[in-house]
């Protein structure tokens, strides 16, 4: 029996909620990724109790951004310049630094923006690029399915 590691159980989420369209609720990505799980012989923990999705977020078209690299002037302007820019709405943010390193958290809402997730994404991942900064976007329901696996 083998034990997955974030980075193959984040796989599995994405492929469940690709699978099932960005506005599924987080109980069929749940059952997706159990299904998956049984398939290949890794054990799920199914006792652990579940967060609950909130019934306002469901169906929302919420991303998380999480950045991370060296700390340098610009960094926060620069990412949440480009959200603004693509027309997306940030919901909450959080930042913290740790001697010459930075990090980011931002819930974003890009239910408003003309652009299309996969470019946004790709826009603010180039930013991040441009300002030696390690960037992962993601939807909230992949963000929240990962954490309740």
């Amino acid at each position: 029996m083998a034990d997955l590691n974030e980075q193959e159980i984040r796989k599995l989420v994405e492929e469940a909620v690709q699978q099932l369209g960005s506005n599924v609720s987080g109980e069929a990505v749940n059952q997706v990724v159990r299904e998956a799980a049984a398939k290949i012989n890794v054990p799920v923990n199914t006792s652990a109790p579940q967060p609950q999705i909130q019934p306002s977020a469901v169906g929302q078209n919420r991303i998380i951004v999480t950045a991370f690299g060296k700390n340098r002037r610009g960094i926060l302007a620069g990412l949440t310049g480009v959200l603004s820019e693509t027309g997306c709405d940030i919901l909450d943010l959080s930042q913290k630094l740790l001697q010459e390193f930075f990090t980011t958290m931002l819930l974003v809402d890009i239910s408003e923006s003309s652009l299309p997730f996969e470019e946004i994404k790709a826009k603010v991942t180039a930013k991040g690029e441009e300002l030696d900064l390690k960037v992962i976007i993601q939807h909230e329901a992949i963000f929240n399915a990962m954490h309740r696996v």
